[in-house]
């Protein structure tokens, strides 16, 4: 199914969520970068120490590409502690399609928002707008041009401007920009340089061009090799109806990914009984739950 414009596995879950399926993620945290530190033999104190009375917020902006020759808005989310005193280094979430309105009546951001205010995370949200160019962003070979644009674009344009830890960048999408998540990974890997940490693929349409979404991942292989530590988490979701879901070609690319066998690499996969798109909310719930306790 494909929305249209307008080495550590731990196996599926079903039911009403994940089970046990995500909990080889690890829980990724704000670290201090400058400014004062607590006294020594004392714990770091941890960024929602520093709320005070401050509040989250959202920022908008705008970049245009020279990459795909386009102009993105953007919707960038502080959590209250950001402005409350901290001088922590925040992860960062990229989310593709951020102002499409997949699960009314917010778009993709505004959901997600609400799941890392709800959850007090330490963590930065970034909502990457241009839904309607999916058709052309997301599947190759304009894939490439919009992941030059990710990372060499986006990413410095944000850690330039916030306090944004370059260890621990994360990017999802769904359905289409759920693939491009995972063809993400495949272009890293193929380079031989990992720019994200962690890709959330969520109910991922990688059998919108099947022969090419493999080869490109054929291309990470040989280039990276079986033996060489891949320190990345790739986490699968789908909806659990073979005929409307995602559901068989999610394993297909987790099966193969999986024979792989690299060392250091984490793969989850995730199923649930929501629909194609109401799987996006509940994929991202219980991510954030994981990594962000």
């Amino acid at each position: 199914m494909v929305l249209l414009a307008g080495a550590a596995y731990i196996g599926g879950g079903g039911g009403t969520g994940a089970g046990n399926s995500l909990a080889a993620l690890v829980p990724v945290a704000p670290v201090f970068s400058t400014g004062a530190r607590p006294q020594p033999g004392a714990a770091d104190p941890s960024p929602s120490e520093f709320v005070l009375a401050a509040a989250s917020r959202v920022v908008s902006d705008s970049i245009t590409s020279a990459r795909t020759g386009a102009a993105y808005p953007l919707q960038i989310y502080l959590p209250a502690s950001y402005d409350g005193g901290s001088v922590a280094a925040y992860p960062v979430v990229y989310a593709m399609d951020g102002d499409a309105v997949f699960n009314p009546p917010g778009t993709r951001f505004a959901n997600f928002k609400d799941i890392l205010d709800k959850r007090r995370a330490q963590a930065i949200l970034v909502g990457i707008g241009g839904t309607s160019r999916r058709e052309l962003d997301y599947m190759l070979p304009g894939a490439h041009a919009y992941h030059d644009f990710l990372t060499q674009e986006l990413v410095p344009f944000i850690e330039a401007k916030y306090r944004a830890d370059p260890r621990k960048r994360m990017l999802t999408g769904l359905s289409l920009s759920g693939s491009m998540a995972g063809l993400a990974l495949f272009m890293e890997g193929a380079s031989g340089m990992l720019t994200f940490s962690h890709f959330l693929a969520f109910e991922a349409s990688f059998d919108s061009q099947t022969p090419q979404n493999n080869a490109l991942e054929q291309r990470m292989f040989d280039a990276w090799g079986s033996g060489k530590p891949l320190p990345a988490t790739l986490v699968l979701t789908r909806c659990d109806s073979p005929k409307d879901c995602n559901f068989g070609n999610v394993d297909d690319m987790r099966k193969r990914l999986q024979s792989r066998a690299y060392p250091q690499f984490v793969m989850t996969e995730s199923t649930y009984p929501q629909t194609h798109t109401g799987t996006d909310t509940v994929s991202f719930e219980d991510v954030a739950a994981r990594l962000f306790p």
